[in-house]
């Protein structure tokens, strides 16, 4: 397969080594054409171009990757779709929900595969939380609480966040675009289409941007559960956790640290005169008037962690998608039209002036 990567910034090189690692021909398109054409010789790439509208014309390529900056999106969309060629398109689909609506007929009428690079879906982490809550383990989900972070200046350290697409409104970046498009789509996946969304978006730092760097928001989803969220660009050490709370008790993953815990009221609470219960007061605890003890220690195991290989299997689905001509399928064009549907939802509010005046 002959592939086009448009962007080589950091995940559109992450795609374009991943390509050339199963097999594909690939195609450089950037703006940057030193840097284009460094990274080039690596992958051994058959073709350059710094314009995206010529790559999609007489590139001759099958397959497109999309990992320019968020604004660029639908404009490569549509040039790549016209020219018949299938899209992998990174996360968000882009920055309106109503260019989103208007390219969809597009995509339909071409008859070609889009796909939204939701790679959380290809972690192997997350595959395995969703495992087991396929299993109901813990019986019915009642809530979830999600917390994610990281110090924006940290995620490229070789170069000036203050350029990054993530801090730049013009590009389409800040917490509620790059760090929720994987949210609430993992939500989705998870628990079931949101309905309901309250929120809101903060700029509480002094980095040098005009995006929003933190967003709280909560979710009630078609099946009745209540997802809280939490995601920021100012947590100094990268954090994230995600805690099911269910009717037997309660899961919580923790993904930089790989550690899963599950606590099962059916194992760890005893009635009364129940010659189970645990006698030491440090591993034990009587806290209701009845005298029913709790275990409070989960059960703890080792959550994978995928690395490369999610981007990975992500565009081997692709690939398999293409080779099939599957254009109806989980992670199809609607999928990223929920996630914009929802970011852009009137719930969430714009608290972007609460920082203290000095």
């Amino acid at each position: 397969m002959k592939v086009l990567v448009l962007g080589c910034g950091s995940i559109g090189r992450r795609h374009a080594r991943n390509a050339h690692a199963l097999g594909a021909e690939v195609v450089l398109c950037d703006v940057d054409e030193g840097r284009m054409h460094d990274f080039g010789e690596d992958i051994e790439a058959s073709g350059y171009f710094t314009n995206f509208e010529e790559a999609a014309k007489h590139s001759g390529c099958e397959a497109a990757i999309v990992a320019t900056p968020s604004n660029l999106h639908i404009e490569s969309a549509r040039a790549l779709l016209s020219s018949g060629i299938h899209v992998l398109m990174e996360k968000p689909l882009c920055t309106s929900v109503t260019e989103a609506i208007e390219l969809k007929p597009l995509v339909r009428d071409s008859g070609l595969v889009f796909m939204m690079a939701h790679t959380f879906r290809f972690r192997a982490e997350w595959v395995e939380m969703k495992r087991i809550l396929d299993m109901n383990l813990l019986g019915r989900i009642y809530s979830a609480e999600s917390m994610g972070g990281w110090y924006l200046p940290d995620w490229h350290i070789h170069e000036d966040y203050r350029f990054e697409y993530a801090g730049q409104k013009k590009l389409g970046g800040g917490v509620m675009l790059t760090g929720f498009s994987h949210m609430f789509d993992v939500a989705t996946w998870l628990f079931g289409d949101i309905q309901k969304i309250t929120g809101a978006r903060m700029q509480l730092s002094d980095l040098e941007i005009d995006v929003d760097d933190a967003v709280i928001c909560t979710l009630q989803t078609s099946r009745g559960i209540i997802v809280t969220m939490t995601e920021d660009f100012l947590s100094r050490c990268p954090r994230r956790t995600l805690r099911i709370n269910a009717e037997h008790g309660y899961m919580e993953a923790d993904f930089n640290r790989k550690t899963l815990r599950v606590w099962d009221a059916r194992k760890k609470r005893f009635a009364p005169g129940d010659k189970k219960a645990c006698t030491n007061e440090r591993d034990c605890f009587k806290i209701l008037e009845d005298g029913v003890m709790y275990d409070p220690n989960p059960e703890i195991s080792p959550l994978q962690y995928s690395g490369n290989d999610a981007y990975s299997s992500e565009l081997k689905y692709f690939f398999e998608m293409v080779e099939s001509r599957r254009t109806s399928f989980d992670l199809d064009i609607d999928a990223g039209i929920k996630v914009l549907e929802a970011m852009h939802h009137a719930g969430i509010e714009d608290w972007t002036d609460c920082k203290e005046e000095k």
